[in-house]
């Protein structure tokens, strides 16, 4: 019989564990996934974006995909704050993301994090500056009972 694994929703995932890591720090930085309204001043926006390409032998080879129980989802952090500090932002992320694997992120075994790089890109809509965080994750799943 063919087993069942249910990945983990790795972007709710992160935003609750940003959201209680950054808190632990006393940043007031609202961690999410959509954009509220009003916008926060200062935030990170966590997206899920396994297309974008990882040049590496998954992609040259076509082979991109969960693995048994591993799933390895690519993962941006767009780093914004009005006054400024975007990367003074980005960096505390970063921080926090160094020392999460091998560990849980919350009730999820993430084997590792591994650090892709960061992009300095201004938000077109509000021309405040943006750090994008690239990561590619490899997160445990669970078995359906």
């Amino acid at each position: 019989m063919n087993e069942r694994i249910v990945y983990p929703d790795i972007e709710k995932t992160l935003v609750d564990y940003l959201t209680a890591e950054l808190a632990a720090l006393s940043d007031t930085a609202q961690v999410v996934t959509r954009v509220p309204d009003p916008r926060p001043a200062r935030m990170v926006r966590i997206l899920r974006n396994d297309r974008k390409r990882r040049n590496d032998r998954e992609d040259r080879e076509g082979i991109r995909g969960p693995n048994l129980i591993l799933d390895r989802p690519r993962v941006i952090l767009e780093c914004s704050d009005d006054a400024g500090a975007a990367g003074g932002l980005a960096a505390t992320v970063r921080a926090i993301l160094s020392v999460a694997s091998p560990g849980y992120l919350g009730t999820v075994w993430c084997d590792y994090i591994d650090d892709v790089g960061v992009e300095n890109d201004t938000d077109p809509a509000t021309n405040a500056p943006r750090q994008l965080i690239i990561v590619d994750l490899c997160v445990r799943g669970k078995l359906l009972a």
